[in-house]
């Protein structure tokens, strides 16, 4: 289905043109200052910093401790493993101790493997949630850079009614002046000037809005964004077909394959809370050096090895093998959920593209036809023949007309850049292959 979709910015102010901005340049800009992009990247960096912490899990632990104490009365120096009247032990008030201990679990029941392997699941979570927030802003921006297109060619609609209007107006009052017209004749020209000002009005906050919102996303003063002439923008090419864009949504979603990430970190989960129904095996060792206020009393190794198993624990491990079951029928079900989703919104997005392409053509078509009946109108005015009133609805209906199509055109580009962020390709590259900008 070929079509282009195009949106032009009609300048109706001097100040639009004193520089230009590309759709690239706005979305360049938020992607480096958006707030929600930081906090997904701060996020995902907590995610690896505990993924790295959760690693150092599976080495042995070597640690040096030192303590110094005081007793009130004195004190054996070092342990006692025997008693020999000949070399009887030293006794301080001052003990000094230092150790090196070395310790490694042997066995957990597979507990280090699996918050190492959910870690890892939090960190695809993390860094899909950075792809997912990319994507939003991108949109975001785009409709933002349409909405200022869409609300300044209004603005330039409504401006050159009223220019029309006026000369009409200015017409009127001579007729009604010379006397070759009823005051009727005058006030309704008048009348329709007043509302097309006002209308103009509108769209000139409507513009204002728009302009203020997208300086806002791209992090920007309203003066950049007001001071620039925005190009004009269309996707190129036909869109994807339905069938091949859902498939590729279910594939390549960022919101599915986060929510795929917090299946894997719930199924870890589960395997973390069936670990506590083993029991746990460590090796240690330690090397001790004693010495008091009189000097070095020498030191000792010590190596051994420790098995415990939980004999009753009052319900906590059945109660968190249930919990963690719980949550991955739940991360499931969320998942399950969202591809749902996914479907819809590539379906309503599709939909939304065809019938805006279809009424881009209408409207075009109205928008000629129109012009032609106000051109024709304005003529048979200017000659004597025509009725003013006629005049004056053809002026509205063209007004009408163009601006239907302009919002046509801003539904269908729009549709487009929702298709591609629900189907999880809207990225810069995306941009720069479907979209191009024209003056």
């Amino acid at each position: 289905m070929k079509g282009w979709l195009v949106l032009l910015m009609m300048p109706c102010a001097p100040v639009w043109a004193q520089q230009t901005l590309t759709v690239q340049d706005a979305v360049s800009a938020a992607l480096l200052v958006h707030p929600t992009i930081a906090a997904a990247r701060a996020g995902a960096a907590r995610a690896a910093s505990g993924a790295r912490e959760v690693s150092a899990t599976l080495l042995p632990a070597l640690m040096l401790d030192a303590q110094v104490t005081r007793f009130e009365e004195r004190m054996v120096v070092a342990p006692l493993h025997g008693f020999d009247p000949r070399n009887p032990p030293q006794f301080d008030p001052l003990l000094l101790q230092g150790n090196v201990t070395l310790g490694y679990t042997a066995f957990d029941g597979g507990a280090r493997g699996a918050r190492l392997a959910r870690a890892e699941a939090l960190v695809s979570a993390a860094t899909e949630t950075v792809a997912l927030v990319r994507e939003q802003v991108i949109a975001d921006v785009m409709r933002g850079y349409a909405e200022v297109l869409v609300a300044r060619a209004l603005s330039s609609a409504h401006a050159a009614r009223v220019m029309a209007l006026d000369r009409e107006r200015v017409r009127a009052e001579s007729l009604y002046a010379e006397g070759r017209a009823a005051r009727l004749v005058a006030l309704r020209a008048q009348a329709a000037l007043s509302a097309a000002r006002a209308e103009l009005a509108g769209a000139a906050t409507r513009a204002d809005v728009a302009e203020r919102a997208l300086a806002r996303a791209m992090g920007v003063t309203w003066v950049r964004v007001h001071g620039s002439a925005l190009q004009g923008v269309r996707t190129t090419g036909d869109a994807p077909d339905r069938e091949a864009a859902l498939a590729r949504a279910i594939e390549s979603n960022a919101e599915l394959r986060r929510l795929r990430a917090q299946v894997a970190v719930a199924e870890a989960g589960t395997a973390e809370a069936q670990s506590q129904w083993y029991p746990r095996m460590q090796l240690g060792g330690r090397y001790a050096r004693y010495a008091s206020g009189l000097g070095d009393a020498g030191g000792e190794w010590q190596t051994g090895l420790q098995l415990s198993y939980s004999i009753f624990t009052a319900g906590a491990r059945p109660a968190a093998r249930d919990r963690a079951r719980a949550e991955t029928a739940l991360a499931s079900a969320e998942l399950s959920a969202a591809e749902l989703r996914s479907a819809a919104a590539v379906d309503g997005a599709y939909a939304q593209y065809v019938t805006s392409l279809e009424r881009a053509t209408a409207w075009r078509a109205a928008v000629d036809q129109s012009a032609e009946v106000a051109r024709i109108e304005r003529l048979s005015l200017d000659a004597g023949a025509g009725v003013q009133s006629d005049y004056l609805n053809a002026e509205a209906e063209l007004l009408r007309a163009r601006a239907a199509l302009t919002e046509a055109e801003y539904a269908g580009f729009v549709a487009r850049v929702e298709l591609a962020r629900a189907m999880g390709v809207l990225t810069l590259q995306w941009i720069q292959d479907n979209v191009e900008t024209r003056t």
